[in-house]
């Protein structure tokens, strides 16, 4: 289209330059000619700039129509999310709805869980009350067979069945002592006694009242007796064909002397007479006899590396062959004891006193509201035992606090001695007890080992899931006399007892070692049929060999 344009402008300036002139029409030409070269560059620049408008139109409906694609793509996604945006709210409705029913049902399902546990807690707890009954009832019942078979083994042993007897006297043991049970019930404590040789019995060459005994420290089964008619007879108990027994050496037979008290201190034996002296003894009888002031002598304590000599109305220390340091009192003694270094004085009147080491006296408010006649001190528990007037016998622990009333004697009590756990005690109604401190039911429902380390018993304690330990009486010894004198052996299990009547006894006070003893000479055990019918179907059988 722009060559025909050339090509009429050319002809128009051929036309012009024809007219004009030759020189002129050159000059018209050369500018005609710029001319139109300007103009066709300048239709060559329209014809671009006309393309490229026509291309950038041609891009602008392009963009027109993606945009138009985008708008409706966009509007469809509109539609789309406004689509989904309730159906999201339906189902967010629905959901909520259902989170409401899960929740409640939850709540159900909660509450269902917590009674189904309640229930579970309630079915465990019966479950435990009838295991604990269940164990109660067996517990009691192997008591009371204990018990039956203690009674047996003694009818066995009269009978002439001895083998049969032993037996029984060891199960009775077994079943008290794995039952929480006393198995220092009499019956079954004086089977085993007998099952172990019995009681072994001397009696003084003169028949004298055995007032005192003293052991011999670190000789085991040995023993110095003294009575009120002076004798003096050092024993010592061994074993024989025929069962245990008790061999006596003389050391002294005097009439004049009345002895009241006596221990045994490096080596030497010292008498205490009731008016004096002061008779000191080796092991050969060689006697060195120590003069008193007149007084009523009744007592010898030892204090530490002293030794107290004790009258009703005085006190002195001995040493050395000489009373020193005598104190006189302004009213008469009932009973004397060192306490872990203090001595306590216990008056006839019921009143309480406490001396030291440099002889200082001190009153004291009473201990008891008794006369106490009859005082011990066991250093490893620290518990200190009174015995008083009617019979009753007190423990008191570190702190002065009387742990509990034990009703023993029908009379004075006038003899205490203590082998940890086991207190005991002799008096005028010719009976000694045996207690077991560890099978002792207190009000407090503490044990005794509890009982000596508490100053104050706030609230009673009780626990009514635990079987209770049982408590019955204490074992009681019958004699032919007041049993005025109770020691404990250097072995720490066995005590000796003198009487009156001029016997001495020696006592094997620990049950759980007799029992061991028997059974290690058991040959069989009972039979099935034996078991049966001493024992019953009711506890499965079972075998001590």
């Amino acid at each position: 289209m722009y060559a025909l344009t050339a090509l009429a402008v050319l002809a128009g300036v051929a036309a012009v330059a024809y007219h004009a002139g030759s020189r002129k029409s050159q000059k018209e030409l050369a500018a005609l000619q710029e001319e139109m070269e300007r103009l066709v560059a300048a239709e060559k620049d329209a014809a671009i700039v006309k393309r490229v408008s026509q291309q950038m139109e041609d891009i602008a409906y392009q963009q027109k129509a993606i945009s138009d694609q985008q708008r409706d793509r966009a509007e469809e996604q509109s539609i789309l999310a406004t689509r989904s945006a309730a159906r999201a709210e339906m189902e967010s409705r629905a959901a909520r709805a259902a989170e409401s029913k899960a929740n409640a049902a939850a709540e159900v399902a909660e509450r269902e869980r917590a009674n189904a546990e309640r229930q579970q807690e309630i079915a465990l707890e019966q479950r435990d009350e009838a295991n604990h009954a269940k164990n109660v009832a067996d517990t009691l019942n192997r008591r009371t067979q204990a018990r039956s078979l203690a009674v047996s083994s003694q009818v066995r042993r009269e009978a002439g069945e001895p083998e049969v007897a032993d037996l029984l006297a060891y199960a009775s043991w077994y079943f008290l002592k794995n039952n929480r049970g006393n198995e220092y019930y009499a019956d079954t404590f004086k089977s085993l006694t007998q099952a172990t040789g019995g009681m072994p019995r001397y009696k003084l060459r003169e028949g004298g009242a055995v007032n005192a005994i003293a052991q011999v420290p670190g000789q085991n089964g040995q023993c110095v007796a003294v009575s009120n008619y002076g004798e003096v007879e050092w024993l010592s108990a061994g074993s024989s064909e025929g069962g245990a027994r008790i061999s006596s050496k003389p050391l002294l037979f005097d009439p004049a002397y009345d002895f009241r008290d006596v221990t045994v201190r490096d080596g030497k034996i010292l008498a205490l007479s009731h008016n004096g002296p002061l008779c000191v003894l080796d092991f050969q009888g060689r006697l060195t006899a120590v003069d008193l002031p007149e007084d009523d002598y009744f007592k010898l304590v030892p204090s530490g590396n002293r030794l107290l000599v004790a009258a009703r109305r005085s006190l002195g220390w001995y040493a050395d062959g000489a009373l020193t340091g005598r104190v006189a009192l302004d009213k008469s003694l009932s009973a004397v004891v060192d306490r872990a270094g203090v001595i306590c004085l216990f008056y006839a009147d019921g009143s309480y006193a406490e001396m030291d080491a440099a002889g200082r006296i001190t009153a004291k408010a009473p201990l008891v509201n008794y006369v106490v006649t009859a005082a011990c001190y066991d250093p490893s528990t620290e518990c200190l035992l009174l015995g008083v007037k009617d019979g009753t016998v007190y423990p008191v622990n570190k702190y002065n606090r009387v742990l509990e009333t034990l009703a023993a004697h029908k009379s004075r009590c006038v003899s205490i001695t203590m082998l940890d756990p086991v207190v005991v005690t002799g008096g005028y109604d010719k009976t000694a007890f045996i207690w077991n401190m560890d099978n002792l039911l207190f009000e407090t429902g503490l044990n005794f080992r509890e009982e000596l380390e508490t100053e104050h018993v706030e609230k009673r304690v009780v626990n009514s899931g635990e079987i209770p330990t049982e408590w019955l009486v204490p074992v009681d010894y019958s004699f032919d006399g007041w049993t005025l004198a109770v020691c404990a052996d250097a072995d720490g299990k066995s005590v000796w007892i003198g009487t009156s009547a001029g016997n001495v006894m020696l006592l094997n006070s620990s049950a759980d070692d007799m029992a061991q003893q028997l059974r290690r000479k058991f040959k069989r055990n009972l039979t099935q049929q034996e078991w049966t019918r001493y024992v019953g179907v009711s506890i499965p059988y079972m075998t001590f060999k």
